[in-house]
């Protein structure tokens, strides 16, 4: 089978899990024999093959490259998403790459930058379409549904706008599949993907990891991600503030700006916190007790709730998002992203040392998340929609 893929990142440029969980497909779908090639964006063209799979990256065709920390005014910002929108500028590339691939399908992930342009392009090619929703940009611009410390219950006007063009083009896909049920429904509740089959099919893992043993004390919490408000971490510096308890260490892993650290140490600047800078997942994991995932916003899936439970680490996470659908057999771990009750649960792990044994690793369930039977589930949806 040929299959396209496209994404707005892809490695070596990441930023976050959906471009780890496209890389773990398209990685997998080579190696049961198919055909991959993948599109993605570039701050210039190239053309690389890595682990099997011929990428294509295309220089973005806007005013700047948004997918890092920039200087960028709220103005500059509202024309690079008005150019976005309905960005033709990749039509004519992605024409002739269709025409010369003739891929059996179109697999279309996170895709601003592209615009909704390319499900118009392959529609007109009868080029058969399955978007996989990781984020909410068809809605939102910065495709987080998160303004000003809140999530957004309904749309400004300006998303308003914008997305009257992604509503209409959604229509144009073939099927639709969601990585949590929150996602899915959170679009199709809202008029998106009229009359478009669709089901949940959760993101994929590598099962077999090596189990870390834990610590007899648990008193070592840890943070993984992007350092920002929207995924929680002044909510973690607020909530170690004060505690009358001395016996914790609190470890956090990521890329943050200087400036951004200097207000969060005005937060929280107590020498029991440590930033590790950006680092590899697996070695983060050997370090700490329990992971805490205290997300602001609606996460769509949450990757790293999974990752931990891998590496035998029970996870405390807030109920945003997906992020409950992936805890559903470990409900007590889950809090509101309240400082009152991110703490309370916080204390309760220094002041009882069984009650992390109550998280529940159960191999049976983790089944859900092999990445053979992610890959064996597209497929299998790959082939249906081609025979139809």
């Amino acid at each position: 089978m040929k299959i396209a893929i496209i994404n707005t990142l892809y490695a070596p440029n990441k930023v976050g899990g959906a471009e780890k969980s496209v890389q773990t497909l398209a990685e997998n779908f080579s190696d049961l024999g198919n055909e991959v090639i993948v599109i993605c964006l570039g701050k210039e063209d190239a053309n690389y093959k890595l682990n099997g799979v011929i990428i294509h990256a295309v220089k973005i065709k806007n005013d700047f490259w948004p997918f890092e920390i920039n200087n960028k005014n709220s103005f500059h910002k509202l024309i690079w998403h008005l150019k976005d929108a309905s960005n033709n500028k990749y039509n004519d590339f992605l024409h002739h790459l269709f025409l010369d691939y003739k891929p059996d399908v179109l697999l279309t992930n996170n895709i601003s930058g592209f615009s909704t342009k390319v499900w118009r392009i392959a529609s007109n090619l009868n080029i058969k379409i399955v978007h996989t929703l990781r984020d909410y940009y068809l809605q939102c611009p910065k495709s987080t549904k998160f303004k000003n410390g809140l999530n957004c219950s309904n749309l400004c006007n300006d998303c308003n706008f914008l997305s009257i063009p992604k509503k209409k083009d959604s229509s144009k896909v073939n099927y639709l599949i969601g990585i949590s049920n929150y996602i899915l429904s959170d679009h199709i509740d809202k008029g998106y993907f009229k009359g478009v089959q669709n089901e949940v099919i959760f993101n994929g893992f590598e099962t077999h990891k090596k189990s870390i043993n834990s610590r007899e004390v648990a008193n070592v919490f840890g943070f993984i991600g992007q350092v920002n408000k929207t995924k929680g971490i002044e909510l973690i510096l607020e909530s170690f503030s004060n505690l009358s308890e001395s016996s914790w260490k609190l470890l956090i892993a990521g890329t943050v700006d200087e400036k951004y650290l200097k207000h969060l140490n005005k937060i929280n600047n107590s020498i029991q916190i440590e930033y590790l800078g950006y680092m590899d997942s697996s070695k983060f994991f050997e370090m700490i007790d329990v992971l805490i995932v205290p997300s602001l916003w609606n996460e769509p899936f949450g990757r790293v709730v999974i990752e931990s439970i891998l590496h035998s680490k029970p996870v405390i996470a807030s109920n945003m998002g997906g992020i409950p659908e992936l805890l559903i057999n470990n409900k007590q771990f889950i809090f509101r992203p309240k400082v009152k009750e991110l703490r309370t649960l916080i204390q309760k792990i220094i002041l009882n040392s069984n009650f992390l044994d109550e998280f529940k690793f159960e191999k049976t369930y983790l089944e859900k998340f092999n990445i053979k039977n992610t890959v064996q589930q597209y497929l299998e949806l790959f082939n249906k929609i081609i025979k139809n």
